[in-house]
């Protein structure tokens, strides 16, 4: 009989604890099922009129949040999603766009810079190993083929269209100088260089003092960096194209 109660309670733990994971799966995939928009697909500069049809203002009015002040495309990839930013680099980590309080998290952009005019943004989100998180995503890019067909970026304002393409894949657990955003104009390009340099694929850009740059950032799970508390997947992208409404 106590054999029996014993599995009884056993069976009652194992099932409550499917539940709770089911729970938690279906709450962490609340991003990719509501927040994911419909990407374009295609290299070539979006036309201007996206802008001008106010698709950031609908996204607010969608999320009843005027903090969601842009999308972020990753070209071929049929990946889209709102950008937020707050007034701090906290606030957005455990919040989605409709500011619902949640551990996914946003994609969100760095409080100290602007999405229109800012020569350096640096955009952050969410990664796991073992579920699906906002920026999981960009660890594809440690294969040099997936990066290949995947090198271009779109981030579009209400006032602005913003492309880049990318110059430096690495994980840094150690040195975060990268979100430095505040440069001498002698130190600038000295920076661009760092970057480039930490690259783990050597790819051939030409980058200047005049250099727009964009920064992804998200956690690593790379098995190199598995020793380090701390490690993150940057990616760095130089800016080719930049469109107003009003050119």
């Amino acid at each position: 009989m106590k054999k029996y109660k014993y599995l009884l309670c056993i069976l009652s733990f194992l099932t409550l604890l499917s539940l709770i994971l089911l729970n938690r799966y279906e709450t962490l995939n609340t991003f990719n099922n509501n927040y994911v928009l419909e990407p374009s697909n295609e290299v070539k500069e979006k036309e201007v009129s996206v802008i001008k049809e106010n698709e950031i203002e609908k996204l607010q009015k969608e999320y009843n949040n005027e903090d969601v002040i842009g999308t972020l495309e990753i070209v071929n990839a049929d990946y889209k999603v709102p950008v937020v930013q707050g007034s701090d680099n906290n606030y957005y980590l455990r919040r989605l766009p409709n500011k619902e309080y949640n551990i996914m998290g946003s994609i969100f952009l760095d409080y100290r810079v602007n999405i229109n005019t800012s020569k350096k943004l640096l955009i952050y989100g969410h990664n796991d190993k073992r579920i699906e998180m906002p920026f999981k995503i960009l660890e594809n890019y440690y294969d040099k083929s997936y990066l290949d067909d995947h090198k271009y970026i779109i981030v579009t304002s209400k006032e602005r269209i913003r492309t880049y393409e990318i110059f430096s894949v690495f994980v840094e657990p150690t040195d975060y100088s990268y979100m430095k955003v505040n440069f001498e104009d002698s130190s600038y390009l000295e920076h661009l260089n760092m970057l480039k340099n930490k690259s783990m694929f050597n790819l051939d850009t030409y980058l200047s003092n005049d250099t727009n740059i964009l920064l992804l950032q998200t956690c690593s799970t790379h098995k190199d960096y598995l020793k380090y508390k701390k490690k993150y997947l940057i990616l760095a992208f130089k800016e080719i194209s930049n469109k107003g409404i009003d050119e």
